[in-house]
């Protein structure tokens, strides 16, 4: 299976973000999005967060927890790709995009507007913050290309 964008998305603040077809991705993040935190969320170098159809899968099928892409916050809803895997200094290539993974995504309590389990269960599997390195568009269902970072083999 190619890895794929599953779930492009974004709010006006806030969680669940909801799924577009299509935006241009900037250094300042998917136009259109807003974090009511800019303390802890956005900048330069969380610009785009990440998170994926597998892990929400994990939630669904080990814990019970049914969310929708998006609930939690991202803007990529990866498909294919193992986000367990990645690592800071990683790129990822998305439309016209590419980005660099720069810091594991720290759950925080508003996750527990779901399920008071849920930021418990997501440590360890929480997802990724990324800077952008090349703007684009990017659009729901486009291929996700993974760039190790330099020096590490593939």
């Amino acid at each position: 299976m190619t890895p794929q964008l599953l779930n492009l998305n974004i709010s006006n603040g806030g969680m669940p973000k909801l799924p577009i077809d299509e935006a241009k991705v900037s250094r300042d993040g998917v136009a259109g999005d807003w974090q009511k935190n800019r303390k802890y969320h956005g900048g330069p170098d969380q610009a785009i967060c990440l998170f994926s159809d597998e892990l929400y899968a994990w939630l669904r099928d080990d814990h019970g927890i049914d969310l929708q892409p998006g609930s939690v916050g991202e803007n990529f809803t990866t498909r294919g790709i193992d986000l367990q895997s990645i690592q800071p200094g990683d790129r990822l290539r998305v439309g016209e995009c590419l980005i660099e993974i720069t810091m594991v995504r720290t759950p925080c309590r508003n996750l527990d507007r779901w399920d008071n389990r849920l930021m418990g269960l997501m440590k360890g599997r929480s997802g990724w913050k990324a800077r952008v390195i090349e703007e684009g568009i990017v659009r729901a269902g486009d291929a996700i290309e993974h760039q190790k970072r330099q020096g590490m083999s593939e």
